[in-house]
Order: structure tokens, then sequence, then C-alpha cells
């Protein structure tokens, strides 16, 4: 199975989304992919559909569901990517 990242972008701010990333497995485009702060430190969420239930409260639904352990790969590129985007912004602004 081929996992590529195709493309992440990073959001300004101290938002709770910190960026969103598409990536492929085997030819099949998943975009959306959201890395978010939560309890101090960045974690992947997988593309999803918000909409208010019948009582008015907001849900959240994925649209893709990975079987856990090429959703455990693409969360690890995912991280990795976003870490190495973070510290060359954090280089190029010392420069």
């Amino acid at each position: 199975m081929e996992i590529q990242l195709i493309e992440m972008r990073l959001l300004p701010g101290q938002k709770i989304t910190r960026a969103f990333c598409d990536i492929g497995v085997d030819g099949i485009t998943i975009r959306d992919f959201r890395v978010y702060q939560a309890n101090g430190r960045p974690s992947v969420r997988n593309p999803f559909n918000t909409y208010k239930d019948h009582e008015g409260n907001l849900t959240f639904r994925e649209i893709v569901s990975l079987p856990p352990t090429v959703q455990t790969e693409v969360h690890a590129l995912i991280l990795s990517e976003y870490f190495r985007q973070l510290k060359e912004n954090k280089d190029e602004k010392h420069r």
C-alpha cells in the first residue's frame, strides 16, 4: 500500500485546528485531515462532517474510516510533516 502526503496547509494563529492535510492512499486522494491541539499536543483527526441533530446539538461524523494499521501510519506521516513544517517556518523567521 502506497501512502503519500499530497499537501499540508498550516493555519495562522493559535486556533484549535492547526493545519489541514490531504493524503493519497493507492492513488485515492483523501482531503482535509485535521491537525489540532488537544491536551497540549498536536493530534490528527480524520475528515468529518458536522451537523445538528434533532435536539440541536452539534454532531461530528467521520467521512472516511481507515483500518487501524493504515490510520496509525497516516497519522504518523501527517504529524511528522506537521513538525517538519513548523521547524522550517521557525528557522525561516530566525534568518
